[in-house]
This record gives structure tokens, C-alpha cells and sequence, in this order.
């Protein structure tokens, strides 16, 4: 593992199996709702193996050495990617830290995906609300997608002009 940053307490590193069935086990309230309205019935290992399965880059966020969530991103065509991620509770008592933690990430995953381009359930505001931390945009309408409604982000790097 690494740290994110000098004097951090979270540290990066490549998710273990375990690491997956831990998130899966203490899984945050707020991510399995958003699993249960996408795929109803499927257990949440599944769907976040299946993530993992279709990322090009997966991370995980360690906080004094214990995997607090896992992140990534599949890509859909060339410079384009759906970021993804899911937490443990953990993550809740320390929002701030992961917030800018993520934020963080994100910008290092962008050097592969400038576009990062998704859906966020309208029922999620903790979700709502780091994806805005984040820098995300949001279209103002709404689209049923499942159960729920969802709003459609996207993260774009914007081009360096001239130091600007």
C-alpha cells in the first residue's frame, strides 16, 4: 500500500479477494440500496466482482491498514470511464477524509480516463453529495433506471491553457 498523501492516513492499494468480501460483509446502507435497485436479487459480492471484473483499474482505500472502500472504473470507449465504488461503514464516520481522499484519486485516474461519465441514483444523497465534492456536473433531468431515478454526472478534465 501507499499512501495517498505525505502525513495521510489513507493509504491506496490493489483490493485483495478478501478485501472484496470484507467491503461485501459491512457493506454502507446507502451502496446497497443503489445494488438492490440496479440488481435486485443478485448478492452484493456479485455485482462488486463484476465491477472488478470489467475495470481497467481498481483500487482500494486503506485506513490504518483496513480496506474502507473499493473504486473503479470500466472503461466504455477510449478516454471514457464509468467510475465506481462502494464502501464500508467506516467510510460514514470519516466522510471528509474519504471525500478528499477520493478526490484525490479520482484526479490520478483521469490521467487514463479524462471523461468520467455516470449515473447517480436521486435517492443517494450521500452518494449525490461526494460525486458533487468530486467535481462532478449533473444534468438536471432525471431518468428512471430500475427502481429508482437517477441523474447523469459526468467528471471532465478541463485543458491546461496556458497555466490557466
Amino acid at each position: 500500500m501507499t499512501l495517498l498523501e505525505s502525513g495521510s492516513s489513507i493509504a491506496i492499494g490493489i483490493p485483495t479477494l478478501s478485501d472484496v468480501d470484507f467491503v461485501a460483509a459491512r457493506l454502507r446502507e446507502s451502496d446497497r440500496m443503489d445494488m438492490e435497485g440496479l440488481h435486485p436479487g443478485k448478492p452484493v459480492r456479485d455485482i462488486i466482482m463484476g465491477d472488478v471484473e470489467y475495470s481497467s483499474l481498481v483500487y482500494g482505500l486503506y485506513r490504518n491498514d483496513r480496506i474502507q472502500a473499493i473504486l473503479g472504473v470500466i472503461p466504455i470507449v477510449a478516454g471514457v470511464g464509468i467510475p465506481w465504488v462502494v464502501g464500508t461503514g467506516e467510510v460514514d464516520e470519516a466522510p471528509l477524509l474519504f471525500a478528499r481522499s477520493s478526490h484525490r484519486l479520482l484526479s490520478m485516474l483521469q490521467h487514463g480516463f479524462p471523461v468520467l461519465d455516470t449515473w447517480i441514483c436521486a435517492r443517494n444523497t450521500k452518494s449525490m453529495h461526494w460525486h458533487q465534492w468530486c467535481g462532478f456536473e449533473f444534468d438536471d433531468e432525471k431518468i428512471r433506471i430500475g427502481r429508482d431515478d437517477y441523474f447523469h454526472a459526468r467528471r471532465i478534465v478541463k485543458e491546461n491553457r496556458g497555466g490557466k
